[in-house]
C-alpha cells in the first residue's frame, strides 16, 4: 500500500521516545532506495567489545530512560523508599567503633611490631609511665632557671585530684641516705677512689640487706636538681658559679645514692678547656609514674590511645593535672621556656585535633550549597533553584549516613582519615548532580516539548550512563584499596566504597525525584524559594539573569579558541613540558612515616618533639629483647653472651644496656666465672638475686624481669618468666636505611636459636616497617584500581584509543601532584597513600566524561572535539571546582590528615581539570578514534527496531519506492514498521532543513545525495 504524504504538516511525529529508534529518512534523486538488506547486514558486523559496550550501554540507557520515568510520576514514593533505606542502614551505628589508637591504624596487623607488641600487653606489661619538661633559655645553669625547675618540682609535689597526689601515682627506688652513702664530691680533673663502688660488695649479704630494707623508697623525678636533693634553702643560696661548680664535681645523686651523669640532662653543653661545662641551652626534667596493676586487672583503667597501654583511671586523672600543673606559665620567669610531654599527651591532642577540623566540613557544605545555587538556577524568583541545591547536597549527608550505618555493622572501624570521607562524597556527589543537570539543559527542542516524565527519562537516560562510567570507577578503585594491609587505608577505602555507591543511588533517585518537583513548580510559576508563593502571569524574568555564563565561556571561548593551530601547540608544550618537570620532582619524594606528624603543629606535644630533636640529636631509637618460654635461662647464658657481642658489634647499634653483661662484670670483680658452666639453676638464681639488689642491678629488677613470685634480698629469685634487655640503635639518615638497622636486628636475633620466644621490638618499628612495605602498598593500589578503570572505560566507551587516552590522562595527573607532593614538602605516608588512591577515582572523571561524549559526535576530530567540550565541559568544571571549594578551608587545618588532603587534592582538581578539559579535547581533535559507527544504535535498546531489522533482512517487508522525475523521493522508516513514502519539493524539503527537522539536528540521519 502506497501512502503519499503531501505537506510536512501532514507528517506524523517522530517518537521521541528512546524505547523507538527515531525515523531514518532516506532521500534519493529519481533513483531506487538503496539495498537496505546489505546496509543492514554491514551494520551486523561488530567486534565483540563493540557489541558488548552496545549491549551495556544500550541496556543502561532503557533501564535509566525507564527509571527516570517512574521516578517523575511517582516522585513521593522514590523519596519515602530513600529516607527509609536510610533509616535502616542507620541501625548499624550502635556498633559504631571510633578507632585513633596509632598502632591500630597504620600498622599491618599481621606485623612483627604488632605480634610482640600483643605478647608484651599481656606478658610484659609497660609499668612505668615518662613523663619530660624541657626547659630552654640562654643559659640553663642561670639561677633563675634552676630556681623554676624547683617551683615546677614543687608545684608537682603538691598538684593533687580527688585526693590523689604524686607521692600516690609515682614510681619509687630506693634511697641510699647520707648516713651510710654520702654525697661525693670531685674534681673534675681527679678520680675519686671510691667512684663506682658497689657497696653490696662491701659488706657482707645479710648486713647490706638488713639496711636496704629500711632505706626509703622515693619518688622518681631525674634532673639536675638531684645534686642538692630539692633542697630549698641550700639552692636559694646558690649563685651560677656554685651551680656550675657543684654540676661539674658531684657524679651521685643525693636524692637516691646511685651515681648518675647529670651532663645527660643539658642540650648544646658548652666547656671549657678543661672539659667542664661552663653554659646549656636546654635541661629536662623527668616524671616517672607506675600502672596500678591490681585497678588494671579489676577492669578500673582507661586505653590510652597514644601508648596503646591500659592504665589505671586514677592514675591516667592524675596525668591531665599533671600536664596542667606543668604547663602552667604564671609564675614563669621572662627569658625561659618550657615544653612538655606527658606519656597521655599524643593520644588526647591527636584525637581532639581531628574531631575540631571537623568544623570545616560544615564550612565547606555551606561554600558549596552557595556555588550549586549559583550554577544550578539563574537570578531570578521564578528559575532559582535553592531547594533543590539543598536536596541534592542532602543526599551528600544521606550517603554518609548509609556508609556508616552499614560499614559500623560490619564491625569495620572509623578512623581519624575517614574524617575526609563527608569531602569525598561531597565532591561527588556534587559532580553527578552538575552532569544530571548539565543533560537536562542539553535535551533537544523536541524532547523539551514532551511530558515532565519524559523529559526525566530522556535526562537520566542520557546522565545515566555517564554518572555510572564514573561512579563505576570510583567505586572499583576504592575496592582494590580495601585489600591492603594497612588498617586505615583499608577502613578508609570501605567505607569510601559504601558511600560511593550510595551517593550514585541517592544522586539519581532522591535528586532527581526533587528535580521533577522543581521543574513543575517552575512551570506552574512558583517562586524558587518559596513553592507556595504563585508568580503572577505578569512577571517575567530579565534576560540577565537567564543567561548561564559557564556554559557560553564554553562554548563561546573555549571550544572556539582552544582548537586553533597556535593554541594546540601551546597546550602540548605546556603539558609535556610540566610533565617533564613532574617527574624529576616525583624521582625525589621521599618515603616516611612519623606517627609524630598527625600532632597538630600549634600543641605544646609537637613543640616538645621539635627542641628534644634539636638539643638532643646524638640519641638513637631505644630498643628492647624480649624472652619468653625460654627452658633455661641459665642454659642459655653462653648464646646470650654471644647474642650481645653481636649485637655490639653490629654497625647499626650504638650501645647495649643488658642486664647480663651488668650481671657478668658484678660477679667477674668479684672473682666469679661467668657464665659458668658447673654452676646449678638454684645457684644462678641466688646470684641473680644479690645482683638485683645491689647499687649496679637494681634498676634491671623491676624493668627487665617478670618472676613468678615476689623476690628478697637474702633469698633466690622465684622462677623467671620474662625478661628483656635494651639496645640502642645508632643515628640513621633515611628510611632506607632505618628498614635496614631494624631488619639486622632482626636477623641477628634469629641467628641465634634461642630455645624460646626472642623478638626485639622498638616503638620506632612501628613507623619503620610500615615504611617497608608502604611503597609497595602504594605502587600495588594505584596499579590494581588504574587497571580496573581501564577496564570498565574500555568496556563502556567502547574504544581502545579513547580508553588509553583518558588512563593517559589519569597518570600524568598522577605524576603531576606526586611532584607537587615533593614541592610542598610531603612524603609517601599513610595519609598521603590514601589521598592518592582516591585521586585515580577522581581525576578519571574528568577524562572519561570528555572521551564519552566525544564518542557520541559526529563531524570531523576537531568538531567532535568543540562538540564535546562545549556539551560536557561546564558540568565537569563545575564538578571539579565544587570538589575544590569542599575543601578549601582545610588549608587552615592543624591535622596532618586534613592538610595533606587539601594539598594532594588541590593538584588533583588542578591537574585533573587541565588534563581533562584542555590537553584530553586537543590530543582528542588531532589522534582521536572514529565515532560510534551507528550511533543510533549504540544509544538505543530499541528491541522493536531491532525485530524489524530482523524482518527487512528476512525480505519479509519490502519497501515499495515512488520514483519522480522531478522531484526526490523521501522514504522514512518509522518505529511501528511500516514504510511511509511521500513526495516533497526541493523548496519544502530545503524549508524543512531550516527548521531543523532535516540536516541540522544530529538525532536524524540523511542517508543519501540532496
Amino acid at each position: 500500500m502506497k501512502r503519499v504524504v503531501e505537506s510536512v504538516s501532514q507528517l506524523t511525529p517522530l517518537d521521541q521516545s528512546p524505547v523507538h529508534e527515531k525515523a531514518k529518512i532516506s532521500i534519493n534523486n529519481g533513483s531506487k532506495s538503496p539495498d537496505r538488506k546489505e546496509s543492514l547486514k554491514h551494520k551486523g558486523k561488530k567486534s565483540a567489545l563493540t557489541w558488548l559496550s552496545h549491549s551495556i550501554i544500550g541496556g543502561l540507557e532503557y533501564f535509566f530512560y525507564r527509571y527516570g520515568k517512574s521516578i517523575a510520576n511517582r516522585p513521593i514514593i522514590y523519596i519515602s523508599v530513600c529516607l527509609l533505606i536510610t533509616a535502616v542502614c542507620t541501625i548499624g551505628v550502635y556498633k559504631f567503633q571510633w578507632e585513633e589508637r596509632p598502632f591500630k591504624l597504620w600498622i599491618p596487623q599481621n606485623s612483627d611490631f604488632i605480634k610482640v607488641m600483643e605478647w608484651k600487653k599481656e606478658n610484659f606489661p609497660d609499668q612505668f609511665r615518662i613523663h619530660i619538661a624541657l626547659y630552654e633559655a640562654e643559659n640553663v645553669l642561670d639561677r633563675n632557671v634552676v630556681l623554676e625547675m624547683l617551683r615546677v618540682h614543687e608545684a608537682v609535689e603538691n598538684a593533687t585530684i580527688d585526693g590523689t597526689t604524686w607521692s600516690m601515682t609515682c614510681a619509687r627506688l630506693p634511697s641510699i641516705t647520707n648516713s651510710l652513702f654520702a654525697r661525693r664530691k670531685r674534681s673534675s680533673r681527679q678520680i675519686d677512689e671510691y667512684e663506682g663502688t658497689d657497696y653490696s660488695t662491701v659488706f657482707d649479704r645479710e648486713t647490706y640487706c638488713d639496711y636496704l630494707g629500711e632505706m626509703e623508697n622515693k619518688c622518681m623525678e631525674h634532673s639536675i636538681l638531684e645534686i642538692w636533693g630539692y633542697e630549698r634553702d641550700y639552692i636559694e643560696s646558690l649563685d651560677n658559679d656554685d651551680i656550675i661548680n657543684d654540676l661539674n664535681s658531684y657524679d651521685t645523686s643525693a636524692v637516691f645514692g646511685f651515681p648518675k651523669n647529670f651532663s645527660e640532662h643539658l642540650g648544646e653543653v658548652q666547656r671549657d678547656e678543661y672539659g667542664d661545662i661552663i653554659s646549656a641551652k636546654s635541661a629536662t626534667q623527668m616524671w616517672i609514674t607506675k600502672v596500678n596493676v591490681t585497678a588494671v586487672a579489676a577492669g578500673d583503667f582507661i586505653d590510652d590511645t597514644g601508648t596503646g597501654t591500659e592504665v589505671d583511671t586514677v592514675g591516667f586523672n592524675w596525668e591531665k593535672v599533671l600536664i596542667d600543673t606543668v604547663l602552667d606559665e604564671a609564675d614563669r620567669p621572662e627569658g625561659v621556656k618550657l615544653f612538655f610531654m606527658s606519656s597521655s599527651s599524643f593520644g588526647s591532642i591527636a584525637g581532639a585535633t581531628i574531631e575540631k577540623d571537623v568544623q570545616f566540613l560544615a564550612l565547606g557544605f555551606n561554600l558549596v550549597f552557595v556555588y550549586v545555587q549559583i550554577m544550578l538556577g539563574k537570578f531570578n524568583l521564578l528559575e532559582m533553584r535553592p531547594l533543590l541545591s539543598f536536596f541534592g547536597l542532602m543526599c551528600v549527608g544521606l550517603s554518609i549516613a548509609v556508609s556508616m550505618g552499614i560499614c559500623s555493622a560490619c564491625g569495620i572501624f572509623y578512623g581519624p582519615v575517614n574524617s575526609i570521607l563527608p569531602f569525598l562524597l561531597l565532591g561527588l556527589g556534587v559532580d553527578d548532580m552538575f552532569v544530571i543537570m548539565q543533560a537536562w539543559h542539553n535535551l533537544t527542542e523536541e524532547e523539551k516539548k514532551s511530558t515532565i516524565s519524559e523529559r526525566i527519562g530522556h535526562t537520566l537516560k542520557h546522565a545515566g550512563v555517564s554518572i555510572t562510567v564514573t561512579s563505576l570507577t570510583n567505586f572499583a578503585a576504592f575496592a582494590i584499596g580495601s585489600g591492603t594491609v594497612l588498617p586505615a587505608l583499608q577502613s578508609f577505602c570501605i567505607y569510601a566504597a559504601v558511600g560511593i555507591g550510595s551517593i550514585y543511588f541517592f544522586q539519581a533517585t532522591f535528586f532527581v525525584a526533587w528535580l521533577s518537583y522543581d521543574q513543575r513548580r517552575l512551570e506552574d510559576r512558583r517562586c524558587g524559594a518559596v513553592w507556595c508563593w504563585k508568580l503572577s502571569d505578569s512577571y517575567t524574568p530579565n534576560e540577565c539573569s537567564k543567561r548561564d555564563l559557564c556554559q557560553l565561556f564554553f562554548k563561546n571561548v573555549v571550544a572556539k579558541y582552544l582548537f586553533t593551530v597556535p593554541a594546540k601547540i601551546i597546550v602540548l608544550l605546556v603539558t609535556f613540558g610540566v610533565l617533564g618537570v613532574s617527574c624529576w620532582g616525583l624521582a625525589n619524594l621521599q618515603q616516611e612515616f612519623n606517627p609524630i606528624w598527625f600532632i597538630p603543629q600549634s600543641t605544646y606535644l609537637f613543640q616538645f618533639f621539635l627542641k628534644q630533636k634539636h638539643y638532643y640529636p646524638s640519641n638513637g631509637e631505644l630498643g628492647y629483647v624480649y624472652f619468653d618460654n625460654v627452658s633455661s635461662l641459665h642454659a642459655e647464658l653462653p648464646v646470650l653472651d654471644e647474642y650481645v657481642t653481636k649485637l655490639e658489634e653490629s654497625e647499626y647499634v650504638s650501645n647495649v644496656d643488658s642486664w647480663y653483661k651488668e650481671y657478668k662484670k658484678y660477679w667477674i670483680n668479684r672473682d666469679a666465672i661467668v657464665p659458668n658452666p658447673n654452676q646449678t639453676e638454684e645457684e644462678f638464681r641466688d646470684s641473680l638475686s644479690e645482683f638485683l639488689f645491689s647499687s649496679s642491678g637494681a634498676k634491671y629488677q623491676v624493668r627487665n624481669f617478670l618472676f613468678s613470685g615476689n623476690t628478697n634480698c637474702t633469698g633466690i629469685t622465684p622462677p623467671i618468666l620474662a625478661s628483656s634487655m635494651e639496645y640502642r640503635h645508632r643515628l640513621v639518615d633515611g628510611t632506607g636505611e632505618q628498614i635496614k638497622a631494624m631488619d639486622e636486628v632482626k636477623a641477628i636475633t634469629a641467628s641465634m636459636n634461642f630455645s624460646g620466644y626472642v623478638q626485639p621490638w622498638s616503638q620506632a618499628y612501628a613507623g619503620w616497617e610500615t615504611d617497608k612495605i608502604i611503597e609497595r602498598e602504594l605502587y600495588q593500589n594505584m596499579g590494581l584500581a588504574m587497571l580496573i578503570v581501564f577496564l570498565v572505560t574500555l568496556i563502556l566507551i567502547a574504544s581502545l584509543p579513547a580508553s588509553i587516552m583518558v588512563l593517559l590522562c589519569v597518570l600524568m595527573t598522577l605524576i603531576d601532584v606526586g611532584a607537587l607532593m615533593h614541592w610542598w614538602g610531603l612524603t609517601i605516608d599513610t595519609v598521603s597513600c590514601v589521598d592518592l588512591v582516591l585521586a585515580v577515582g577522581l581525576c578519571v572523571d574528568y577524562a572519561a566524561h570528555i572521551a564519552h561524549m566525544f564518542m557520541t559526535r559526529q563531524g570531523t576530530r576537531n568538531e567532535r572535539a568543540k562538540q564535546a567540550v562545549a556539551a560536557i565541559g561546564p558540568a565537569v568544571l563545575n564538578g571539579g571546582f565544587s570538589t575544590f571549594i569542599a575543601f578549601i578551608f582545610l588549608a587552615n587545618s592543624d591535622s596532618h590528615v586534613f592538610i595533606t588532603f587539601f594539598k594532594v587534592f588541590f593538584g588533583v582538581c588542578l591537574y585533573g581539570l587541565f588534563h581533562g578539559l584542555v590537553f584530553l579535547p586537543v590530543l582528542l581533535s588531532l589522534i582521536g578514534p572514529a565515532a560510534y559507527k551507528h550511533r543510533e544504535f549504540a544509544y538505543s535498546s530499541n528491541k522493536l527496531e531491532k525485530a524489524h531489522m530482523k524482518e527487512e533482512e528476512e525480505g519479509m517487508l519490502q519497501p515499495v519506492v515512488m520514483t519522480s522525475k522531478s522531484t526526490p523521493e523521501v522514504v522514512v522508516s518509522n518505529p511501528s514498521s511500516v514504510e511511509c513514502r511521500f513526495e516533497l519539493s526541493v523548496e519544502k524539503l530545503l524549508a524543512m532543513r531550516e527548521t531543523s527537522l532535516l540536516g541540522a539536528n544530529d538525532d536524524y540521519r540523511e542517508d543519501s545525495k540532496l
